[in-house]
């Protein structure tokens, strides 16, 4: 019995680093993620001197905020993300 949660705890412990291993993989890189939160602030910021009062997880000025949001998904989620509020600002869209 004792090898067989042997085994178990070895096989957990390679899932977990897989898994971790996998998850940092896909991030966003470092220089990607500085642009992302970069672009992000100064779209929020266009948007607030047009007269557009945008609020939520998309439209803040916290550059760190989205800075660690970027690192934490794909650089393909973080572009879909940009893509969106990029294409809000152009079109003076609502947020």
């Amino acid at each position: 019995m004792y090898s067989q949660v042997k085994i178990f705890v070895i096989g957990a412990l390679a899932m977990v680093g897989v898994v971790v291993f996998a998850t940092n993989a896909m991030a966003a890189n470092e220089p990607f993620c500085h642009n992302y939160a970069g672009t992000a602030v100064a779209q929020y910021q266009q948007m607030v001197n047009s007269g557009k009062q945008c609020q939520g997880f998309r439209w803040h000025n916290w550059y760190n905020g989205h800075y660690k949001w970027c690192r934490k998904v794909s650089q393909q989620t973080a572009q879909s993300e940009a893509i969106i509020r990029a294409n809000t600002v152009q079109n003076w869209g609502a947020c």
